[in-house]
């Protein structure tokens, strides 16, 4: 079995004759780098602006990145606190004033990086900056700051991982102080491994939109490769373009935390990466959410406004229809109606034709008819009986 990686040196040095931190120097040195990059891809993001002719974006105003970057320590630290009592909430519940000393325990990046992101937007707002624009410039520098931030813990002893006995594990030879408790025991380097996550998410953020536009042109023998033109993918873009730089890295860090020693909270889960997935939510599911939102306050009006006119078409019809009805019915009777005066006409014709026919009977003289034997008897006796008063 190899051993691990053993590191001897010192975690102070002597700067103008005050004891400092090798973390902390290097920490600064971060934070300087990131700005310098910061204002640089500003002028950049500037220049490409007043070169399209585009007036209504404004030119980033370099001087506005301090007074954001400043608005972002009141966020970060308020934050770092409340994510900090949130992991240890068992510690902090039985003392609640603890966790407004400083001075016990430490601070979490992710709330950090969320309330100082909120509160740099704010002095933004108030500078009357383009925010979206401003998001879009920091994207990067951002994941340079997490990334080589994580690795400047190294140098601090601090953000030690599980306890292991694998060959790329780390311990610290010489006392001290370190940043984690039981320096001196090989563990996983669970900070080395995070900045090497972001570091790696910084490269594909970096590369694949780059490898995504290129095209190789074939002549005869010879192959070219070329650039397609540039496209500007939504994810990368403005705003949109920090999000998915968040939502990135909050998938490096998820990863990276099973390598810590936080207790589990929800299966096999720390409280950190429960705060991650809704980091991740917030991240990759927002613009979607807000997109839909954006497309429903058009569509739905229009759908309500359709639904209205054939509702009102529908109505217009049946008026029409109710209107349309007795004439409807008039003309049914009519043929009907037609048929029964034709009949009584033929059945009054009829019935004169039979009264003239009966008329002209009776007027007609009857013809004689011979006498039968009893009318020829009373006519004798009436005879003889008037002979016999004469």
């Amino acid at each position: 079995m190899l051993a691990a990686v053993r590191l001897d040196f010192d975690p102070t040095t002597t700067a103008l004759g005050t004891a400092v931190r090798l973390d902390m120097l290097a920490l600064a040195g971060v934070i300087f780098l990131v700005l310098v990059i910061t204002g640089l891809r500003a002028g950049r993001a500037g220049a490409a602006a007043s070169i399209d002719g585009a007036e209504a974006a404004r030119r980033l105003r370099r001087d506005d990145l301090i007074l954001i970057a400043f608005g972002a320590v009141p966020g970060a630290v308020i934050g770092g606190r409340l994510g900090y009592g949130l992991i240890h909430l068992d510690y902090y519940r039985t003392d609640l004033n603890a966790l407004f000393d400083p001075g016990r325990g430490g601070m979490e990046l992710t709330l950090a990086l969320l309330l100082g992101s909120l509160t740099a937007i704010s002095v933004a707002r108030l500078l009357a900056a383009p925010i979206g624009r401003w998001l879009g410039v920091a994207a990067v520098p951002l994941l340079v700051a997490l990334g080589l931030g994580k690795l400047t813990m190294v140098l601090g002893g601090a953000g030690q991982g599980l306890y292991s006995d694998a060959s790329y594990a780390t311990l610290y030879v010489r006392p001290g102080p370190w940043g984690s408790a039981n320096a001196d025991i090989a563990a996983v380097p669970a900070q080395a491994l995070e900045g090497s996550l972001v570091l790696a998410v910084l490269v594909a953020v970096l590369v694949v939109p780059f490898l995504l536009r290129l095209r190789f042109l074939e002549r005869s023998v010879i192959v070219r490769p070329t650039l397609a033109p540039r496209r500007d993918w939504a994810m990368l873009t403005g705003g949109r373009r920090f999000l998915t730089v968040l939502g990135l890295w909050a998938v490096a860090r998820f990863a990276a935390v099973f390598t810590w020693r936080d207790a589990h909270v929800l299966g096999p889960l720390a409280a950190e990466q429960i705060v991650l997935i809704a980091v991740m939510v917030l991240a990759f599911g927002g613009p979607v959410f807000v997109a839909g939102r954006r497309q429903a306050s058009v569509v739905v009006p229009a759908w309500l406004a359709m639904r209205r006119e054939r509702r009102a078409r529908a109505a217009g019809i049946a008026r029409s229809e109710a209107a349309a009805e007795p004439e409807a019915e008039a003309a049914e009777e009519a043929p009907e109606v037609e048929e029964a005066e034709k009949a009584d006409q033929a059945k009054g014709a009829t019935d004169a034709r039979a009264a003239q026919e009966a008329a002209g009977a009776a007027e007609a003289p009857k013809p004689e008819t011979e006498p039968t034997k009893s009318t020829k008897a009373t006519r004798r006796r009436r005879r003889s009986a008037t002979d016999t008063h004469s």
